[in-house]
């Protein structure tokens, strides 16, 4: 039997970290005060079937005494219900029963008759989210006025895709993923019962692969005890657990942030050669990289979310104090697109070794940036030199001092008399330019346009030079919406900075329509050519 059925809760107590959907129950049954019919919704494995059964051994007990909510799981209801075999405890998984006809003869037709041997026959739909539109039309009904022996219990981990008119005659009690600390508790606990010794490391990471899911905790567990070691440890548990240790993607991210590319390549390629899985270690690398995300805003959620010790907590704090929030972020969407590349890749190793060149490429430009900065702001260091050398190195100084100097004057007149230049020029070509300069730039012009922006060539070649005043060019356009096209903010500026370009001059746009029909009729009909039409008489 499996670990996680030898060791399945038998009483409310025994329910893992959902202590206040317990409390209502057992408040329910002491009052006896019970719902006709619940509904459990929450993550995989984290005890919705489980509480369900219980529930229904605690109203079928026959030794549970008045103001009491645990079931006694020794009189001979219990016992049945325990061994999944009792006649009015019905369990259906509506993932495998998704038809109306199943839901008529396995609810419908079966809540009519009275239970056999118990107080109330209880219905378990495990998964009721999967059923079909017609099978929830017909359980309305009966759920909405059950006969007063019958207890539905539905549970699911979608309950958005449930209809509001289910719900909405349940109780809804929403479990939530089992916290790190009531997980570790509980497997230590298993281990103790199976006298089993195992490392805290070995249950921390049996606890982070979980993911708040008991079930999946105890079968990992279960997996490390069939080794038959009476003592787990990190060497024997390294198969069943081929994610990274902490210390491993600390080691990475921090060859990361150091931008040491050299010691990061050779790291890849050590765990790749001890048999490490990649996709495990990028993956588990990520989570890493979410803390410290986390961690750089709110360190104290991120201590409670992932557990750490005070040996990660030290680690994470020199991670965090080597990156910024825009480095860890931008990390993190390399990894992303990496990690989505390595079930593709040609070799195992190879996503990540691209991590790595990119990583230290994005980040080499501002690295430059900051050398450069500081290599101008040389420090003096006192070295002791000879006394005829020092004259001649302060002789040397001091042309090399003038020469700089010499230098520094003539480029800063020479970029004064180009500056004054620039001025002159642009005044002249601005007090100069006529409708005859621009004419003759027209052609140029729509050409340049055509390259940059097609959409409106067509406008402008239908178009022309209507008048100029005061650098303002007036075009002529045939229809109101080219007037409306060119004046848009986007498209006037564009077409402006082309025209100032070409003409070399500072030249502002301005649009008529000048509408005739000859015009017109010879534009709509290359238009209709173009699209290989013609244009049919009125």
């Amino acid at each position: 039997m499996a670990l996680y059925h030898r060791h399945r809760p038998q009483t409310f107590a025994d329910i893992v970290d959902q202590s206040v959907i317990i409390s209502t129950l057992e408040n329910q049954l002491k009052s006896a005060k019970i719902s006709h019919a619940y509904l459990f919704s929450g993550p995989r494995g984290v005890g919705k079937t489980t509480t369900a059964r219980i529930l229904a051994k605690a109203v079928n007990c026959t030794e549970r005494t008045t103001g009491s909510s645990e079931p006694c799981n020794s009189c001979t209801s219990c016992q049945e219900i325990t061994a999944n075999n009792a006649i009015d405890v019905i369990e259906i998984d509506a993932a495998s029963h998704t038809g109306v006809d199943n839901v008529r003869q396995n609810i419908i037709e079966n809540a009519q008759f009275k239970p056999t041997k118990s107080a109330f026959k209880v219905f378990i739909i495990d998964e009721v989210h999967m059923l079909s539109t017609a099978a929830f039309n017909a359980l309305l009904k009966t759920l909405e006025e059950p006969p007063s022996y019958i207890l539905f219990i539905l549970a699911t981990t979608d309950p958005h895709k449930i209809p509001a008119t289910i719900i909405s005659r349940c109780q809804r009690f929403t479990f939530h993923k089992v916290a790190s600390d009531e997980m570790k508790k509980h497997l230590k606990h298993i281990a103790k019962q199976e006298g089993i010794k195992i490392d805290d490391d070995i249950l921390s990471r049996i606890v982070h692969k979980s993911e708040g899911c008991a079930r999946d905790a105890i079968s990992l567990l279960d997996q490390l005890m069939a080794s038959g070691d009476d003592h787990i440890t990190a060497a024997n548990s390294a198969l069943i657990l081929p994610s990274s240790s902490q210390e491993s993607y600390t080691r990475f991210a921090t060859l990361l942030f150091q931008k040491n590319a050299h010691d990061a390549l050779a790291f890849i390629h050590t765990i790749a050669y001890e048999g490490i899985s990649l996709d495990y270690f990028m993956r588990d690398m990520i989570s890493y990289l979410r803390m410290l995300m986390i961690a750089s805003v709110d360190e104290q959620l991120a201590v409670k979310e992932y557990d750490i010790s005070d040996k990660e907590k030290k680690a994470m704090h020199e991670c965090n104090a080597l990156s910024t929030s825009n480095d860890i972020l931008r990390l993190i969407d390399i990894a992303l697109r990496r990690y989505t590349e390595m079930k593709t890749a040609a070799l195992p190793q190879l996503p990540l070794e691209m991590l790595i060149i990119e990583w230290i490429g994005s980040t080499s430009q501002t690295a430059t940036t900051t050398t450069t900065k500081q290599d101008t702001q040389i420090p003096l260091q006192t070295k002791t030199v000879p006394e005829d050398k020092a004259q001649q190195i302060e002789k040397n100084t001091e042309n090399i001092t003038v020469d700089i100097q010499q230098e520094t004057t003539e480029i800063a007149t020479n970029k004064a008399v180009e500056q004054n230049n620039e001025e002159t020029k642009t005044i002249i070509n601005n007090s100069t330019i006529t409708q005859n300069d621009v004419e003759q730039q027209w052609i140029s012009c729509i050409s340049h346009i055509e390259s940059t922006l097609p959409s409106l060539s067509f406008i402008l070649k239908s178009a022309h030079i209507h008048s100029l005043k005061n650098n303002t060019v007036c075009i002529s356009v045939l229809y109101d919406l080219h007037k409306d096209k060119l004046l848009e903010t986007k498209t006037k500026k564009q077409v402006e900075d082309i025209l100032s370009k070409t003409c070399n001059a500072s030249i502002i746009i301005d649009v008529i329509v000048e509408k005739k029909e000859a015009q017109q009729q010879e534009n709509l009909a290359d238009l209709a050519a173009a699209f290989g039409g013609e244009v049919m008489p009125a």
